[in-house]
């Protein structure tokens, strides 16, 4: 791969640029500093020696300053080329445009012996450009570039190739309204950016439960620096991760999540910081398609479907909790999320099931062995190579999601049309190294053990439920 040679290069730049020499000081400029007290004690003494060592501007020198003044000016609202955490194009006070590309290759060993696996792949090749106009509109555009075009699945969604595409207005730091394709404001994990995420998977919560990016509208804000946050909207769909070539996902769906810092009395461990978070989505989902509309459940690194979709028709309620806390190098999250899936008439005989329901957990914690503060995204004290090794950190998370219904008396199936779901499910652990090389690059290694709760559904040939594989992840972000 190019990431490390490019970092190389990166980082010899960035050095280059901040160890330029400053520009020689204008031995023309005047360096009187005034002293009002001075002035004050002894007015016409203070008032002479002012003037014998600067005499009074002639209205050419003034004009000469003006001048100076308006060139200054002037070149900071002409369009500029700079490279501060991005590449950018700045004029003035009206205009920012951040341009940025996000590089993941992989090579993989699931573990699990998949059929025609890829082990090797570039996961992630993404351009962009955030911008602001007139410090009140803000956008942000971002394509990935691995795929092969718009794709459509089913009669009501496709898949595309763009990420984020919307545009915000800020009224204030209370009320910001953003309108376009973007995140549903659903699951701590999944609105974390994934170059910014502490593994190199989303926990399977993340990754299946909560819905990802949609068309739609929202309000969101804070209060009192960030101690409260609220988002809320409403969307077309119920997000990408609920559709599939075979399954077609949830129609209008309305979002809100909230976020407060409720222990900011107890000033220990930095948990006054800690930060609680609550959200809901709701979501209208029918019953047009021929298939199986529910959600999935698949494992990690191979994506086997250990739970198929099954028929669902009504409201899909989704309910999640999370708390985020860090204090110096050390970190912590977890996470709860519940689904439940109305399945009005669609038993075998047209008759009304008890809902679906899936539910998932995680908790995960992280140690910057170098002793940097925990930030995201990460910035070693020492970039490698200039400077030092860059920064090391381990990351630990346990997670689980499984499936099932409410149980009846009558016996569980796994078919797609059952009184009673067959309840499944899969838990993981995941051991991790990160090395953050510098700002550019990190270098992520993650060993994944996967056990599967139903033997009957199980990728190994020998029917055994139990297995590790392992990743890495080499990253290069602009």
């Amino acid at each position: 791969m190019l990431i490390a040679p490019l970092a190389l290069l990166l980082a010899l730049a960035d050095v280059a640029s901040t160890a330029a020499p400053a520009p020689a000081p204008d031995t023309n400029t005047s360096t009187t500093v005034n002293t009002p007290a001075a002035a004050e004690a002894q007015p016409g003494a203070a008032r002479s020696a002012t003037d014998a060592a600067h005499p009074p501007l002639t209205q050419g020198a003034m004009a000469t300053a003006a001048q100076r003044q308006g060139g200054r000016k002037s070149s900071e609202d002409r369009l500029r080329f700079v490279w501060r955490e991005h590449p950018s194009l700045r004029a003035g006070r009206w205009l920012r445009l951040d341009f940025g590309a996000k590089l993941q290759g992989d090579k993989m060993n699931p573990g699990d012996d998949p059929k025609n696996f890829d082990d090797l792949q570039l996961t992630r090749a993404r351009l962009g450009v955030d911008g602001e106009l007139f410090r009140v509109f803000q956008f942000s555009i971002e394509r990935e570039m691995t795929s092969n075009g718009d794709v459509k699945l089913n009669a009501k969604s496709k898949k595309t190739n763009w990420r984020d595409v919307y545009g915000e207005i800020k009224v204030s730091d209370a009320l910001q309204v953003r309108g376009g394709r973007f995140k549903i404001p659903f699951s701590l994990d999944q609105l974390t950016g994934i170059a910014n995420n502490d593994f190199i998977y989303r926990s399977l919560g993340a990754t299946y439960l909560a819905p990802a990016r949609d068309l739609g509208g929202m309000v969101h804000g804070r209060f009192f620096g960030r101690d409260i946050t609220y988002a809320a909207g409403i969307f077309q769909h119920d997000g990408d991760n609920s559709r599939s070539n075979k399954v077609a996902g949830g129609d209008r769906t309305l979002a809100a999540r909230v976020t407060a810092r409720l222990l900011k009395p107890i000033k220990f461990l930095n948990v006054d910081e800690a930060e609680f978070g609550g959200n809901l989505t709701t979501t209208d989902v029918s019953d047009v398609s021929e298939l199986p509309n529910g959600l999935r459940g698949r494992t990690v690194i191979s994506d086997f479907t250990f739970f198929d979709p099954v028929f669902v028709r009504g409201t899909r309620n989704r309910y999640g909790a999370d708390v985020d806390w860090s204090d110096h190098q050390l970190a912590a999250r977890a996470e709860y999320i519940a689904v439940t899936d109305q399945r009005n008439g669609q038993g075998l005989r047209g008759d009304t099931l008890n809902s679906a329901r899936a539910q998932a957990w995680y908790v995960q914690g992280t140690w910057l062995l170098t002793g940097e503060r925990k930030d995201r995204p990460q910035r070693p004290s020492n970039p490698f190579p200039v400077e030092g090794p860059g920064a090391f950190e381990l990351a630990a998370r346990y997670e689980r999601m499984w499936f099932d219904s409410k149980a009846t008396g009558e016996p569980a199936f796994s078919n797609s049309r059952a009184e009673v779901i067959l309840p499944t499910g899969n838990k993981v652990f995941t051991a991790g190294l990160n090395w953050y090389l510098n700002r550019w690059v990190k270098l992520q290694f993650n060993a994944i053990h996967q056990e599967v709760e139903d033997a009957g559904r199980t990728p190994l040939a020998d029917g055994g439920t139990k297995w590790w594989g392992t990743v890495f992840r080499a990253q290069l972000v602009l």
